[in-house]
């Protein structure tokens, strides 16, 4: 791994270093690692500068994700840039995968693996990031069971820094992120960059990394930042500037909706007060880029599952349309109570491997017996308008 170097950004992230140094050494003993550790007061610096061999280390006061970034960049000598959170992994075999693709398409300034739920290797977080009309980056897939997922290459308008590898030459000739997103969407912004300046992006879906959805952030923060962030790309690729009359009827509708639902609504005001106080330069997306900005609806994101759940896909007792949980080697027993209509499906262990296919009468209850499960077992759907309650005992 002599032409790449990894860039992490540390803030707060003690508990995921030990993790992070088992990746880098995984990966190549001779990985060059570049750290900026953003102002952490946990030891995390120090944590990481004793564990992660052949690293070098820059403290200073956090001011986002990308100045984290771009101070990593600016050390970095190597023909590539591998942007690594500390909450993500990746084997050798598939960063070999991506700096192949490099070396083979040098029209292609970055590309990133297909990437998993850390822990649910068959759940994706993402394959490659488009964008909805009003200026929201989106990953696709997202939280998508794939037993069997498509190993293509597919050219994409973005890419997430959470696991990915750039050309260097291409950061730099694009000045790196912009250093006004404090988090979320600086990726997207940083994809549509190099799209304005010639450069392609791609997802290589024979090469996996793993990702800790929502280590990082409070959920609550992240909706404040994701909105600002979102009102940027907007304006500078979207709106020509500014926040057009589409835009400000979508926003009263969402606000409508929170008031009537009890949800507060008023903060998003003041993230929009503050975001359009900066001046945007408008940036005009090239039609090789435009042609695939928003993605397949069918690859749009599903609901993030519920806190303390027994694993992924899980809205409560129900899941819509597929479902994960710890099989641990016991035996089970579900209870599938098929919800508005009738419901097939399959149950499937984490290898893929089908273990039982079921069909289920509309309001009616099935139960089904796992004499031995597997470590992770997936119940889906067959449509992604089924709907299933489901009592699992063991």
């Amino acid at each position: 791994m002599k032409n790449v170097t990894a860039a992490v950004v540390l803030y707060n992230s003690k508990d995921l270093i030990p993790g992070l140094s088992e990746t880098i050494k995984l990966l190549s003993s001779d990985l060059k690692t570049v750290i900026y550790d953003s102002g952490s007061s946990d030891g995390s610096a120090e944590l990481a500068s004793s564990l992660i061999k052949n690293s070098v280390l820059i403290k200073g006061l956090n001011h986002g994700f990308g100045f984290g970034n771009n101070r990593c960049l600016e050390k970095v000598d190597t023909k590539y840039t591998l942007f690594l959170n500390s909450d993500a992994s990746i084997d050798r075999e598939s960063l070999e995968k991506l700096v192949k693709f490099l070396d083979e398409n040098s029209d292609h300034a970055g590309v990133q693996p297909i990437i998993r739920l850390w822990g649910w290797d068959k759940v994706t977080v993402s394959s490659g990031v488009f964008f909805t009309e009003y200026g929201e980056a989106w990953d696709s897939r997202f939280m998508h069971l794939e037993l069997e997922p498509l190993r293509t290459r597919i050219q994409v308008p973005a890419i997430t820094a959470a696991v990915s590898l750039f050309r260097t030459e291409a950061l730099r000739s694009v000045n790196g992120f912009d250093e006004n997103f404090f988090m979320y969407f600086e990726d997207a912004d940083l994809s549509l960059r190099l799209g304005v300046a010639g450069w392609k992006l791609a997802v290589d879906r024979s090469a996996a990394a793993m990702h800790m959805v929502g280590a990082s952030s409070r959920r609550q923060k992240a909706l404040r930042w994701e909105l600002e962030s979102s009102i940027r790309l907007f304006r500078r690729y979207f709106g020509g500037g500014r926040l057009t009359c589409r835009w400000w009827r979508r926003e009263a509708r969402i606000a409508i909706h929170s008031i009537v639902r009890g949800k507060p609504a008023f903060w998003r005001f003041a993230v929009i007060l503050k975001a359009i106080r900066r001046k945007e330069r408008i940036r005009k997306v090239p039609d090789h880029i435009k042609a695939i900005l928003f993605g397949d609806p069918m690859d749009m994101p599903l609901e993030r599952n519920e806190r303390n759940s027994i694993g992924p896909g899980w809205k409560g007792s129900e899941i819509s349309p597929w479902a994960g949980f710890r099989g641990d080697g016991k035996s089970a027993v579900l209870q599938l109570t098929a919800l508005s209509h009738s419901v097939t499906g399959s149950i499937s262990a984490g290898s893929g491997k089908l273990l039982k296919r079921f069909f289920i009468p509309a309001d009616s209850r099935k139960e089904i017996k796992l004499a031995k499960t597997t470590s992770v077992v997936y119940i889906q759907c067959d449509s992604f308008s089924d709907r299933l309650e489901v009592i699992l005992s063991r």
